[in-house]
């Protein structure tokens, strides 16, 4: 889970706002990203709703729990920012939603936990998941770290974006050996769809005997939810 940022309690008005969309959300605590006009212009923040005013897009009360990825806000704090991973902001006092996006983000972390904690033999005594996500395309560059950092959060390694060929070029992975000592490799990549539909394959990666994942499964959205079904894992 998530940990619990700091909580600086406001002292006056807002000085500042700060435009962001949320990533990723749970009773605690909020990662989003600063974001202009659908653009992505600053780094991964952590922030607790505790304590502030909340509003939606017409300026009625809002609880934390109907906050939702996907979202645009506007967040009101004091103009300081704390240098932490992620980073934090200071005097935090309100949020208003300002618009929705979709946002795949929790889909492809479930996939990533299915595919984790399926044949968990090829994760023992790892210290490292590399995700290897250059082939999604429907998800931003800040989304894939914040994937990342969540993935660290959740299992307690060190999660971090690489691919095969870095690994063996770091020398992490000797491509004689096939051999992932210390990590497994968690790959995802996307097939162009609809705005409803798409495509996606995953593999887990520890050795060239071990590996497991599918290929072209459909991704579908119901009722304002991304769903999907898997059906032909394979296993090496």
């Amino acid at each position: 889970s998530l940990p619990l940022p700091l909580n600086t309690p406001p002292s006056a008005p807002p000085a500042e706002y700060m435009n962001c969309r949320i990533l990723y959300q749970t009773e605690e605590s909020l990662l989003l990203t600063q974001e202009e006009n659908g653009e992505e212009t600053g780094d991964l923040i952590l922030l607790s709703p505790s304590g502030i005013d909340m509003a939606g897009e017409q300026g009625e009360s809002m609880q934390a729990s109907q906050l939702e990825a996907g979202m645009t806000v506007q967040i009101g704090y004091d103009g300081s920012i704390l240098e932490s991973y992620p980073c934090q902001l200071s005097g935090v006092s309100t949020l208003q939603v300002t618009g929705m996006v979709d946002s795949l983000l929790p889909f492809y972390l479930e996939r990533i936990d299915e595919l984790y904690q399926k044949d968990e033999a090829l994760n023992e005594g790892i210290e490292k998941i590399a995700l290897d996500l250059g082939e999604v395309t429907n998800l931003t560059g800040q989304e894939k770290e914040a994937l990342c950092y969540l993935v660290g959060c959740r299992y307690d390694k060190e999660a971090f974006q690489s691919t095969y060929e870095q690994l063996c070029e770091e020398g992490q992975i000797d491509p004689d050996e096939l051999y992932y000592q210390d990590g497994v490799i968690l790959s995802l990549s996307s097939q162009k769809g609809s705005k409803q539909t798409f495509t996606f394959s995953a593999m887990k990666w520890r050795s060239g005997l071990g590996a497991i994942g599918y290929h072209d499964a459909k991704a579908e959205q119901k009722s304002g939810q991304w769903q999907c079904e898997i059906e032909n894992w394979f296993i090496s």
